[in-house]
């Protein structure tokens, strides 16, 4: 069957297991290879350029097809490069005529039942927001929500399939429902998905919006065990003034007020963020406010990156910090967190949490921190697992219990 290969964010992550299905489904050949490409940053790009190069070096025969936000963005650059033969459209990546073409009368059929651990399940697509150094606006438009029936039928169809754990993506998914008025909303989606599919037993959410996290959401995660305690936020910076030049529409107060509501209502919450190193104008002292948010709102599973100037948007025409200072400000970030990460695993020494296995001897905890067990597990089984020490920013003990 043909390679799938992924950049980017758990979007694409999930429109890949689509594609990834598509292609077996139409028998597309080995000889090919898609790639689900991303535009986040200058260097997701150049990762791609240089990947693409790699497989036609390996492979002069190779088949390239291209999909996703880089080649939506620069398809005139891409489709001349050696070994690329097709470009789907963003719009079109999840339509499976698309990718006939390519396929043959061959149907290759897979046992997928007990080997599936965690399924992505997209809610929207497109974003409101009009944030100066982002470029999803262009290359997937403006926020678009699903339908919620279908939205809980593709649910019913992965819990099917054997995913024991469904997580929500999309480009924006705290801003669901917006576009359909005031009588929907992320909470009351959240509250559908769980009331009408009892089966589903494990639901994890993808990035959130600071600014869309309100006290229904909070509530939610309060009263709701099935909903993982794993808050994971798209903050970007902990400067106010670098939020307002970044156009977001939260502050570092409320991102510190929203995080300890939460642990107030669930101690075992665990937060992650991404945060933009040395964006363009950013000061010692503005760096050092991200720094300390970090701390203030006891974000421990961080994404850091330094900043990635974007031709076309707003903050590529302001002034621009060193590509250095901006390397260096995400690896004390890092630093930072991983500190943080290291406190809070402290407390499970010698204690009992539930995991999911990912791999025979891999998993994570219901708040998504790394586990490594002594004895093996069942990919997609729930065990209930003894932490014996930390070793890696990572929790290592063993199971004990097999939860049905």
């Amino acid at each position: 069957m043909a390679e799938i290969i992924t950049f980017g964010c758990r979007l694409n992550a999930c429109e890949s297991d689509f594609i990834e299905e598509f292609a077996s489904q139409l028998g597309i050949s080995q000889d090919y290879v898609i790639i689900n490409t991303c535009a986040v940053t200058a260097e997701a790009e150049r990762q791609l350029r240089q990947k693409i190069r790699q497989l036609y070096r390996q492979n002069p025969e190779v088949k390239i097809i291209l999909t996703g936000c880089a080649s939506e963005l620069n398809p005139d650059l891409y489709i001349q490069m050696d070994g690329v033969i097709g470009i789907i459209s963003n719009g079109k990546k999840l339509s499976k005529v698309e990718y006939e073409i390519y396929g043959s009368d061959l149907i290759e059929q897979r046992n997928l039942l007990n080997k599936k651990v965690r399924g992505f399940l997209q809610i929207q697509n497109g974003c409101d927001n009009n944030c100066t150094y982002c470029v999803v606006r262009l290359t997937r438009g403006y926020a678009k929500s699903f339908a919620a029936d279908d939205i809980i039928q593709q649910a019913r169809y992965l819990i099917k399939k054997g995913y024991r754990e469904i997580v929500l993506t999309g480009v924006n998914i705290s801003s669901y429902g917006k576009d359909f008025g005031l009588d929907s909303s992320f909470s009351s989606l959240i509250k559908k998905l769980l009331k009408e599919i009892s089966e589903l037993k494990r639901l994890r959410l993808s990035s959130l919006d600071p600014a869309d996290i309100d006290d229904e959401l909070i509530t939610l995660f309060a009263n709701e065990e099935r909903l993982m305690p794993h808050v994971h936020e798209s903050i970007q910076s902990g400067d106010n003034m670098i939020l307002k030049r970044m156009r977001r529409k939260h502050s570092r107060e409320h991102v510190i007020d929203i995080n300890l509501k939460l642990l107030s209502k669930r101690s075992d919450i665990v937060f992650g963020a991404d945060m933009i190193a040395g964006f363009p104008t950013e000061t010692d002292e503005m760096f050092e406010n991200s720094r300390k948010l970090l701390i203030d709102a006891n974000i421990s599973l961080l994404h850091a990156f330094p900043y990635s100037k974007r031709p076309g948007t707003p903050a590529a025409l302001m002034p621009q910090i060193s590509k250095k200072i901006s390397l260096e400000r995400a690896r004390i970030l890092r630093k930072t967190s991983a500190t943080l990460l290291h406190l809070s695993m402290q407390k499970y020494i010698g204690k009992c949490t539930k995991i999911l296995a990912e791999t025979e001897f891999v998993a994570k905890t219901d708040s998504f921190l790394p586990v490594v067990s002594s004895n093996p597990m069942i990919p997609g089984q729930e065990y209930n697992f003894k932490c014996k020490n930390i070793e890696n920013d990572t929790l290592k003990g063993e199971t004990y219990d097999v939860i049905a």
